[in-house]
C-alpha cells in the first residue's frame, strides 16, 4: 500500500509540473505576441496622450507594400490597407514607405497639397507619433479648405462676382442639374446646399459618346477619367458654393492618373450641371 501511495503521489507531482510548464509557456507566448501585434514594437513607449511613440528606425522597417508606414508632420501612419485604393501607381505610393513623407503630403505634384477630405481619411490610419516631435494632425486645415489653392485658380473675388451674376436665390435643399450637348445628357448630378456649402454630391448620369462611366469597371481604359470625376465631388464636399468656379481649371482639382491629364476632364461640364440645378431651383427639401 505504501509503495502504491508513493507511486501515485509521484505521478500527481509529475503531472502538476508538466501542466505548470505548459501554462507558463502559453502565457509567455501570449505576452510576446501581444507586444509584437499590430506592428507595435515591444520597446515602443507612449506619450502623455497615450499614443505610441516610435523611432525613425522602427518606421524604416515598414518600407514595402506589405507593410507601409509613413511619417507626416510628426505622426506615424500605417497606410498598408489604403495602398490598393490610392489613385496612383503603386511605385509612386511605396517610394515613401518607411520614410519621413511630409514633403510628399504637402506637394502631390505641381505644388498642390492633398485635400481636406484626404487629410480626414489619413487620420483613420494614425498609429502613433515619432520620437521627439511635437506632432499635429495632418487633418488640421486652414479655416477655408481653399486658402492653400494655387495662385492660378480663380480668386475668391472673381468667384463671388460670377456667383452674383447667376439668377435666383439659392435656398438650402437638394438640387438636380444636367449638362446636355447635341441632345445627349452627358452629366447629370445631385447635391445638397446647406448654409451655402455643397454636400453629398453624386452623379446620376455620366456619359460621353458610347461610354457610360458609371458602369465602367476598374481597369478599363477610361476608368481613370471616372476617378477624376469622383475627385471633383470629393473636392467640393463641404466647400462653399463659390468653389465650383475652380472647375474651370480641373488640373488644380484632380490628380493626374495613369497618364490622363486634367485637360482630359471637362470640369466645365460639371460646373454647368451644377449651375443648371441652381437655376432650376430646389428639387427637394
Amino acid at each position: 500500500m505504501n509503495s502504491n501511495r508513493i507511486a501515485y503521489t509521484g505521478f500527481v507531482a509529475f503531472v502538476s509540473v508538466v501542466l505548470t510548464l505548459v501554462i507558463v509557456n502559453m502565457v509567455q507566448s501570449s505576452t510576446e505576441s501581444q507586444a509584437a501585434g499590430d506592428g507595435v514594437n515591444a520597446d515602443s513607449d507612449t506619450n502623455g496622450d497615450g499614443e505610441t511613440v516610435y523611432r525613425l528606425d522602427q518606421v524604416a522597417e515598414h518600407n514595402s507594400a506589405s507593410s507601409c508606414w509613413k511619417v507626416i508632420e510628426g505622426v506615424v501612419y500605417d497606410l498598408t490597407e489604403y495602398l490598393p485604393n490610392h489613385p496612383t501607381e503603386e511605385e509612386t505610393f511605396t517610394r515613401w514607405c518607411g520614410k519621413e513623407a511630409t514633403s510628399a503630403w504637402q506637394d502631390k505634384g505641381n505644388g498642390r497639397p492633398h485635400s481636406p477630405r484626404a487629410a480626414a481619411r489619413l487620420e483613420s490610419y494614425r498609429i502613433g507619433v515619432i520620437e521627439g516631435s511635437e506632432s499635429v494632425s495632418a487633418s488640421v486645415e486652414p479655416e477655408s479648405p481653399f486658402t492653400s489653392a494655387p495662385a492660378d485658380t480663380v480668386d475668391s473675388r472673381s468667384e463671388q462676382m460670377m456667383l452674383a451674376l447667376a439668377p435666383g436665390t439659392y435656398l438650402d435643399g437638394t438640387y438636380r442639374g444636367n449638362f446636355i450637348d447635341r441632345g445627349q445628357i452627358q452629366v447629370s448630378l445631385q447635391f445638397r446646399l446647406e448654409n451655402g456649402h455643397i454636400k453629398a454630391m453624386s452623379y446620376r448620369h455620366l456619359v460621353y459618346g458610347d461610354e457610360n462611366y458609371l458602369t465602367m469597371e476598374e481597369g478599363a481604359e477610361l476608368y481613370p477619367v471616372l476617378r477624376q470625376y469622383q475627385q471633383i465631388s470629393e473636392h467640393l464636399e463641404e466647400a462653399p458654393l463659390t468653389a465650383i468656379f475652380q472647375l474651370y481649371q480641373p488640373g488644380n482639382v484632380v490628380d493626374d492618373i495613369d497618364g490622363y491629364s486634367g485637360a482630359t476632364l471637362r470640369g466645365s461640364k460639371v460646373l454647368s450641371a451644377i449651375r443648371d440645378g441652381l437655376n432650376r431651383g430646389v428639387y427637394a427639401w
